[in-house]
């Protein structure tokens, strides 16, 4: 009996001195801060992978509903949403929302942060009237409980700026964008990076309002201050290229330095990001459009077609993206002498944008007129597609 016991106490030993060497996952703030920090540094997959690790190991040690806890999942499902378009994700952000207004409370800094990312997931898809009136509802709880000029309250109202202008509320939401730009540099710094995003918003703006070389100055300035801040491979600089190749993209003359600019962007997105990521197929959607304008139509087409089954399924069908994806391999098709195949693409890129953008947004009508120049062309046509060329060319 006695050597019996000190078999088994062995064992015990044993045992616990293998657990001992297994090293505990770290759930410090300073493993939260790390994996924040592959995030800032546009390192997505590496931060979402950290994100869920340390989502599990305060699950298991915390518990799920530990405040500690909430946060991480909800930094998780905020890189789930961004990276993949993930449908599921998004709900699982809706019932933590709920999680965390009972568990924190409706006014936690926490809570609200969420329903800001919930009201950026509404915009993303293309519901502006949901999105506009979310951040309406948010910014004044904020300012109360916050501060007016705390960072989510800032936030929030660069979100509902950037809703404006996709509406084409186009003034107001110039006079918010330089409002919070002025406040962002008083409060930080000109090279801030929430003072930068504000400028490229703006340069999105001001491309919007057709002010390409108001634009141009913008955006040759924001790059080289996102370089020297982030690095030349951040997402954030490369978004701001993609945007600058596509200031003059209906000016031939600046198509072949379009094209190469676009196409190194991509390359770079490819390696980083995924090439199904929204940024990547972005630039590879723009880049169409610098073929189409070298005369490349057939490439173009083949291009805007390859991103639109891409897009269809990473961000959606009636994502205001894909829609617009939709309309410019309309045009291709036009080019390319394919009108009943332009005509059917052109009609649901209109119907997708009368209800996700509505009659009066500038995208609803480029495709409204699209759709009637080739129904015209058609009754008229005598050719046998049905389409007379001279409409539509």
């Amino acid at each position: 009996m006695k050597l019996f016991i000190s078999a088994a106490v062995f064992m015990l030993l044993a045992t616990a001195c293998c657990a001992a060497e297994e090293p505990a996952q770290d759930i410090s703030r300073k493993a939260y801060d790390a994996a924040l920090a592959l995030r800032d540094s546009g390192q997505e997959a590496e931060a979402e992978q950290a994100f869920r690790a340390l989502a599990e190991a305060r699950t298991q040690a915390l518990g799920a509903e530990a405040r500690e806890t909430l946060l991480v999942r909800k930094d998780l499902l905020k890189m789930e949403i961004k990276r993949h378009k993930d449908a599921a994700a998004e709900s699982r952000m809706q019932a933590l929302l709920l999680v965390l207004q009972r568990v924190l409370g409706a006014e936690d800094r926490e809570t609200l942060n969420c329903r800001r990312w919930l009201a950026h997931v509404m915009w993303d898809k293309g519901s502006y009237d949901e999105a506009e009136q979310a951040c309406r509802s948010l910014i004044p709880v904020m300012s109360r409980v916050l501060g007016a000029e705390d960072v989510e309250t800032l936030s929030t109202r660069q979100l509902l700026a950037g809703v404006l202008r996709d509406q084409g509320k186009l003034q107001e939401a110039k006079m918010e964008f330089h409002q919070l730009l002025r406040i962002e540099e008083r409060l930080h710094a000109a090279e801030s990076r929430d003072a930068l995003s504000i400028r490229y918003d703006l340069a999105v703006l001001l491309m919007a309002q057709h002010q390409n070389a108001e634009a141009d100055a913008m955006l040759c300035g924001l790059i080289a201050s996102q370089v020297r801040l982030l690095g030349p491979e951040h997402p954030d600089p490369l978004d701001s290229r993609n945007l600058l190749a596509a200031v003059y993209d209906e000016e031939a003359k600046y198509a072949e330095e379009e094209e190469e600019e676009l196409r190194r962007v991509a390359a770079i997105q490819t390696r980083t990001l995924g090439p199904e990521h929204p940024a990547t197929l972005r630039s590879r959607a723009n880049r169409a459009g610098a073929l189409a304008m070298m005369g490349r139509a057939k490439e173009a087409g083949q291009e805007n077609r390859a991103v639109l089954s891409l897009q269809e399924r990473v961000l959606g069908p009636e994502n205001p993206e894909t829609l617009g994806t939709c309309y410019n391999l309309a045009r291709r098709l036009v080019t390319l002498k394919k009108y009943r195949d332009a005509l059917e693409h052109a009609q649901r890129a209109y119907a997708g944008q009368m209800k996700v953008l509505g009659e009066e947004h500038p995208d609803t009508r480029k495709s409204k007129n699209l759709v009637e120049e080739l129904l015209k062309a058609q009754k008229n046509g005598t050719g046998k597609d049905g389409v007379k060329p001279g409409e539509c060319a």
